[in-house]
Order: C-alpha cells, then structure tokens, then sequence
C-alpha cells in the first residue's frame, strides 16, 4: 500500500483550486507546498511511530471519526487533530511551516493553513486505513518502513532534512539547510569544499540532486497536466442535459463501516421519459427502473408478499464521509427526480432500506443505517412526497452476504441504500 495515494485521493485538483482561492496564492504555488508537505507529514510519522505510546490508536481514531469528503482551510481545529500534529512534530511545527513558505513561495499563513490542511488528509486517510484494516503495532510499522524509500524520492530538493528534524528518517545525504558547508562525496572520498559565503544548498550541482528532482517533478507535471485536460473536458459540457461525471477511485469507509458512495467508474447522465417530463438521470439506473417498474403488470398484480423481495438501489445518493445527515454531490439531484415520480402516481407507495456490510459492531451498523434510512425519509417528505413514503428501516448488517474478512471491494455489494414498493 502506497500511504502517499491514501491522502491524494482527497487531495483534488479541485480541493487546491478552493484552498488557492481561500488563502489568495497562486495554483501552481499551493500544489507544491501540498507536494512537500506529505512526504515531510509522512516521514515525521515514521520517526515518531517506535517513541511515541498510543500513536497508532489516535490515528485510528481521529481516521474512525474525521469526515474527509469536504476539506478546506477554514476547517474548524479539532482536538485529536491539534493533539497528533503537537504529538508528531512537537518543536518542529514553525521550522517545517517557514520552510515550506520559503520553498513553495507563500506567505508563512498559508503555509501554516495548509499545513493543518495536509496534515488533516494525510493523518485522517492514514488514522483511517489502519482501522479500516484492523493493523497491529507490527503492520502498522512495517506499512510506514516499506514507504520510507517512496517519501525520500518525493521529498523536493532543497528542503534540508537536517532543519526539519527529518535526517534520522531518510538518512544524511540530501544536503541541510542549516549547514553552510556542505560535504560534496564521492563514491571514493570526501572532499571538503572551499569556504564560500553560505548559499542555498539546492545550487550545488550535483549529479544525484538533478536525478532526485525529476523524481518528484516529472509526476507532479503529469498529474498538473492530467488535471487540467480533465477540467477542460468537462466544463465544454456545462450547457448540456448529457455530462460526465468520475466518481471517487475507492469506496469511504465510516466509523460504521457504512458506505454510501459510487463504484470505480464513469457514469454519463442521460434523459429518462416521465411521461413526456425529461428527467437527468442515469441511463437504466433507479429512475428508469421504477418508471419501469409501475407500468409493468407485474407491478399492478404483485401483492405484499411479493414485493417485499423486489428492491431497487440507489445509484446516486451519497452521504458525506461520517454523516448521517448530510449529502454530498448529485444526491438532491435523484431525490428530487424521485419526487417527481411519486408525485405522477400518486397511489404509488415506497418503502425505504439501508444497509452496512459485516464489519463493525452490529448495533453500531443497525443504528447508522436507521439513521440515514429516517433521513431519505424526512427529505422526501420536505419535496411533498413523505405520505407515499410509508417506512425507512435500517438494517445494518442483517442481510450482508459477503464475509467480514473479505477485501473492501466484496463488501460493498452489501452497503447500499434502497427502496420497494409496497400496497
């Protein structure tokens, strides 16, 4: 497991477009701060993890209870986030803080902002793997050894290990900002240079300083470059009914172990026909199913007993990260579409179901899905519908088929939000 992509997976283009907004720097400026501190959070986490007692079980903590979706840097501080940042870098907070300023050429405030900002992905999507994964002491030091060398490639050249207390870590040979006379080293010998006024170390020029720039440059151009094509391919779609939208690249996993969120592709919306109202929807997804649904003669002769089995998923609705009573993207999106339905038949009545997979404790599941299941309810019947909607049930993890001990991805074919009709 790479730790870097844990914490880029919330680190968006998107997410440093609004945090260059919000403190007034330049794109390209925040993108390298971000660049330098996450293999910087990260290697003081390795340094910290042997000497500091209880380490891991705050960061499964604050990874179990911290939403991620929705970063920015006006995030209020929170306690467990403030106490790992004092826990992991003690001292060296200002000296990290005023060197990335230097470095990536930000104030020192917006340096600090996104230094809680990185810290806040890097910790919490770390803090929340190690839950998620149940690791112990011994895997949760060899998952930071084995990354140890990845962090060192990515680490810029010109921020001195020495003055960020990081030399320990990644060894000595990346020069030091606090010594103004370098060591130049051979494979045979050392030579020690001429006294000269002291410079920036980054301009000696050393064969392997070069090499280590494009370690980390090359890609951070790609992904800038990546970034920016995708930006572009969306916004010529803005006018139209029809557009792309990339869902997250891996499931969020909750303190409940609760997912309400998209699989690993890219759905396009399309027109669904109301009865000649043009719905935007996915093609074939919950809206055009239960249109379906009502005008077959299935639907008309079923009774009770039979629809009880015949649930249709939501394939739209996304809770934030940790929430019960907060969506996030388009979900409002196939609510309302959904009201609309309801409201063309009138004497059609909906059921609502919520479910978790086997991991966690069953009350913990049963009582987050009746959460979220009441909430579906309660916004539907605020978009005039709630008298077709008769029920909302959570049931935790009483209809999950996948074992417990299987991968992530087997699992989520149990975590879901759906609903069925009902006479």
């Amino acid at each position: 497991m790479n730790i870097i992509e844990l914490a880029k997976k919330y680190l968006t283009p998107d997410t440093i477009s609004k945090v260059a907004t919000e403190t007034g720097e330049k794109e390209s400026n925040v993108n390298r701060a971000i660049s330098a501190f996450l293999p910087i959070i990260l290697g003081s986490v390795i340094d910290k993890n042997s000497g500091t007692q209880g380490l891991l079980h705050t960061l499964k903590s604050f990874g179990a209870s911290r939403g991620l979706s929705s970063l920015s840097t006006q995030t209020v501080d929170s306690p467990i986030l403030s106490q790992l940042i004092n826990s992991v870098f003690g001292s060296n907070q200002s000296t990290i803080i005023n060197k990335v300023a230097e470095f990536a050429g930000i104030s020192s405030n917006s340096s600090s902002k996104l230094f809680n900002l990185t810290s806040e992905a890097t910790l919490g999507s770390l803090g929340k793997y190690a839950n998620d994964q149940n690791l112990g002491e011994t895997e949760f030091s060899n998952l930071l050894n084995t990354n140890k060398s990845t962090l060192k490639s990515l680490l810029p050249a010109g921020l001195g290990l020495g003055a960020l207390g990081l030399g320990n870590i990644f060894g000595s040979d990346k020069p030091a900002f606090t010594s103004p006379d370098p060591v130049i080293e051979t494979p045979s010998r050392k030579i020690e240079p001429e006294k000269k006024p002291y410079v920036d170390p980054v301009r000696y020029d050393e064969p392997e300083e070069k090499s280590n720039i494009w370690k980390w440059l090359l890609p951070l151009l790609l992904l800038l470059i990546g970034g920016f094509l995708v930006w572009k391919y969306l916004q010529k779609d803005d006018g139209d009914v029809t557009k792309t939208t990339t869902t997250v690249d891996t499931m969020q996993v909750d303190s409940a172990n609760t997912v309400i969120s998209t699989e690993t592709t890219t759905k396009t919306y399309g027109e669904v026909d109301l009865d000649g109202a043009k719905l935007k929807a996915y093609p074939g997804g919950l809206e055009q199913q239960i249109i379906d649904f009502i005008k077959s003669p299935e639907y008309a002769n079923s009774t009770e007993e039979q629809l009880k089995d015949k649930w249709i998923n939501f394939d739209n609705v996304n809770f934030v990260f940790g929430k019960t009573d907060q969506l996030e993207g388009d979900s409002q999106l196939q609510l309302e579409n959904l009201s609309q339905i309801l409201k063309k038949y009138p004497d059609a009545k909906i059921k609502i179901g919520a479910y978790t997979d086997n991991v966690g404790k069953p009350e913990d599941n049963k009582a987050l899905s009746q959460k979220r299941a009441d909430y579906l309810k309660s916004a539907l019947d605020k978009l005039g519908v709630g008298s077709q909607v008769i029920s909302a049930e959570g049931y935790g993890a009483e209809f999950a088929t996948v074992d417990a001990s299987a991968s992530d991805e087997e699992r989520a074919v149990d975590r879901k939000m759906s609903l069925r009709f009902s006479k």
